[in-house]
């Protein structure tokens, strides 16, 4: 009598896939688990019906994945920062920009809409709505000529929330007139044009003129 021949069991194998570039890495962390949570949920042989079955995959993953504690100490961190930007100092809506400009727009989205397109000013996003710092504007409600150069400093930056922090702290590269060595934030320092655009340039570390 022959005696079958027992399978051996296959060796594990390893799917390289790559991230996004940028991609946190607490959550790059619990990514990985939920994947693989995820794969084994669904079974081994997921080669039949593969596209109808992405969808539950995609599913599997989304719910599995539970950013870890460093990336929630990130996020609160980053909300704290922005109720207490937006707590200080008034900001305005584009509607609001559109109505104390001398002539008005028909489309009341301008001219906010547009200084920010070219650069002149920026905005940044809160429940919902954009909003525009005053102190970007002088008392006739035009951009100030020095926050082009300042946000030409600072380069691009995906988060405005950065920038309006930037602007919002005291600066240590900008002293007090006064004391001398005092911090002063940025925008109590719009009329020191050299002193904001060399701290602005120092933003990324850069040093450059």
């Amino acid at each position: 009598m022959i005696k079958a021949k027992e399978r051996q069991p296959l060796p594990p194998l390893f799917l390289t896939v790559p991230l996004p570039s940028g991609l946190n890495p607490a959550l790059a962390a619990s990514l990985q688990s939920g994947v693989e949570q995820a794969i084994h949920a669904l079974g081994t042989d997921i080669n039949v019906g593969v596209l109808p079955r992405a969808d539950e995959l995609a599913k599997l993953i989304s719910g599995l994945t539970q950013p870890n504690g460093g990336l929630i100490d990130e996020r609160a961190l980053r909300q704290k920062t922005m109720r207490a930007v937006f707590d200080d100092g008034e900001w305005l809506t584009a509607d609001t920009i559109n109505s104390l400009q001398a002539s008005p727009p028909a489309n009341k989205s301008f001219p906010a809409s547009d200084w920010k397109r070219r650069g002149r000013v920026f905005a940044l996003s809160f429940d919902g709505k954009e909003y525009f710092a005053r102190y970007q504007f002088d008392e006739m409600y035009q951009p100030l000529p020095i926050v082009k150069p300042i946000l030409q400093a600072i380069g691009e930056v995906a988060d405005t929330w950065k920038i309006a922090a930037w602007f919002h702290y005291p600066n240590g590269w900008i002293a007090d007139v006064v004391e001398g060595t005092k911090p002063v934030a940025p925008k109590d320092a719009l009329d020191r044009r050299d002193d904001v655009l060399a701290a602005a340039r120092r933003m990324h570390g850069r040093h450059d003129a």
